[in-house]
């Protein structure tokens, strides 16, 4: 995980004198990590900038068009949870919401003869 020092190095080895070159990508996502991490602790975007000596309005810019750009992947990985046994037999459930499980049919057929 890369430091406020590092980043701020990576920027400043992209810069020649007042001209700036293109940002290579690898260091802009660097530099979106870093951006990211710092405002999920609660920094502002401007103490970011601060850090890193670079401008807040272009941190922000970098990260928005990042999650514009970034694909949603149509596939996506799930965890299969176990829910309740399926019931054996027959199931009732009366009008009034009683649910009764695991009938025989006869069971099932008296039932229905006393809550009728």
């Amino acid at each position: 995980m890369a430091t406020a020092h590092e980043v701020r190095s990576l920027i400043e080895k992209t810069t020649t004198g007042t001209r700036r070159r293109r940002v290579p990508e690898e260091v802009k996502e660097q530099v979106r990590r870093y951006a990211a991490r710092r405002r999920t602790q609660g920094s502002s975007w401007e103490a970011i900038g601060r850090e890193t000596g670079f401008e807040a309005r272009k941190l922000r810019a970098w990260c928005r068009k990042a999650r514009e750009v970034t694909p949603v992947p149509a596939l996506r990985p799930v965890a299969v949870v176990g829910g309740p046994e399926p019931a054996t037999g027959l199931v009732v459930v009366a009008p009034s919401g009683l649910r009764v499980e695991s009938l025989g049919v006869q069971e099932a057929a008296q039932l229905v003869r006393l809550l009728g």
